[in-house]
């Protein structure tokens, strides 16, 4: 599956209107954690991601920034058995600054990755995953922020 494909369908099933949690506003970024499925059942994977909506004049950094920066990084706190993959990074663009290139990403950025249940997943419940975003945002001047992310999701 190629990543265009990939970051299209996920895309497309965040806009219409699938599992997603509260928008956090960390000053410069809201970001919030989304899912491309209503539902998880028990041993299944299914696409979720970080997104990221920038200030406009502002950017993060991609996993490789470059010259300078820090790429965003998310912690899990997860039920046991439950388990995310690595961000699936989609292609960044190049972010001159003076002298210096780094990559990374303006606007909009959708950080797709593949969350996993429990094959002993109870199905009726609902699970709370949460995690916590860290990631450099920079205009003329960069500035750590965080937010404190929580989805919830229905065993079905």
């Amino acid at each position: 599956m190629t990543m265009r494909f990939l970051l299209g369908a996920l895309a497309a099933l965040i806009l219409s209107g699938t599992a997603a949690a509260q928008p956090v506003n960390t000053g410069h970024i809201q970001a919030e954690l989304v899912s491309g499925a209503q539902g998880i059942a028990p041993g299944q994977s299914i696409q979720i991601a970080l997104r990221q909506r920038i200030q406009k004049g502002w950017h993060t950094y991609w996993r490789n920034a470059g010259d300078s920066g820090e790429a965003t990084k998310i912690t899990w706190t997860m039920p046991p058995g439950w388990s995310a993959s690595a961000f699936t990074w989609p292609t960044p663009h190049r972010l001159p600054v003076g002298p210096l290139v780094n990559y990374g990403y303006e606007g909009e950025v959708i950080l797709p990755m593949t969350l996993t249940a429990p094959a002993g997943a109870t199905p009726g419940q609902t699970v709370t995953l949460t995690a916590k975003a860290a990631f450099l945002v920079c205009a003329d001047i960069c500035i750590p922020e965080d937010a404190g992310l929580t989805l919830r999701l229905p065993v079905t």
